[in-house]
């Protein structure tokens, strides 16, 4: 039995009917397999910037601009050798074969995609296992690529972690999740509330609608996280979540087309931005 007698009807960016009369619970951000995917995936996710370690390694330049180390280089060809590197972080992140570890590489290996296996994700207290275990493996990697000794193996450990531990975050590091460390949060549960509106318009490439529902998607999770959506209040949350991010009546759409139009003519192109707090 549904949990809530309300329905919505739900559209696409176009403003074509997907489905109609679906209960209200069913997008919940606990029940929901694409929201839950899309949690899950957020916090197992991680990039590794290849070009910013090689660059670091052959300038001294680490943990930030303004810091470099004179006269110390390592020249290593990190971007060229990205399947190699790839394959020996896949190697260490992974539990078991044929897990869900994965590794993108994108821009011609200038940077890898990394998912850790959900095994860290269980076994951890916080999401900061795909940060470090991924910032781990691809310094070993690396160590081991090049036959790199110990009285350098220092300068590499400072292109892929930044100024951590002398700063709570990787500062200037070359491993960068979406997701704030939690000393950075404004309070329980804001690590998806915080990440930011134009992260969103990056990964739906500026689609606007498409950017609106991953941002609610995040903001959503989010208020449930913090316990703001308990009790009669749960309702509401869903109810904000249908109608602003998901569409719901392609009640966004038609607001756009009535009142988004410009002198040209063209429909606006609304970034999308988390609800107001």
């Amino acid at each position: 039995m549904a949990k809530y007698k309300d329905t919505i009807d739900l559209y696409d960016d176009e403003g074509k009917l997907l489905k109609s009369n679906v209960t209200l619970d069913k997008i919940s951000p606990l029940t929901n397999k694409g929201a839950l995917e899309l949690i899950d995936l957020t916090k197992r996710t991680a990039a590794v910037n290849l070009a910013g370690i090689e660059a670091a390694l052959k300038t001294g330049k680490m943990g930030g601009k303004s810091n470099q180390i004179l006269g110390r280089s390592l020249d290593c060809s990190v971007v060229k050798d990205a399947d190699a590197i790839a394959a020996k972080i896949k190697g260490m992140l992974q539990v078991t074969d044929g897990d869900d570890t994965k590794i993108t590489k994108v821009a011609g290996g200038k940077m890898l995609l990394v998912e850790v296996p959900s095994a860290r994700i269980k076994a951890a207290a916080t999401y900061d296992t795909t940060t470090t275990s991924i910032a781990a493996a691809t310094t070993y990697a690396l160590l081991e690529q090049y036959k790199i000794g110990m009285f350098d193996g220092a300068y590499v450990k400072g292109a892929v972690w930044g100024t951590y531990p002398q700063t709570m975050d990787m500062q200037g590091g070359n491993v960068v999740s979406i997701l704030s460390i939690p000393q950075n949060n404004e309070g329980l549960g804001y690590a998806l509330r915080n990440i930011q509106a134009n992260h969103a318009v990056m990964m739906t490439h500026r689609n606007a609608m498409q950017g609106a529902a991953l941002a609610a998607t995040f903001e959503q999770a989010g208020e449930f996280e913090m316990g703001a959506a308990i009790g009669p209040f749960e309702r509401a949350q869903l109810l904000l979540y249908a109608y602003q991010g998901l569409n719901a009546n392609n009640i966004v759409y038609d607001l756009v087309k009535k009142n988004g139009k410009t002198g040209t003519g063209r429909y606006c192109r609304p970034e999308p931005c988390r609800a107001c707090h």
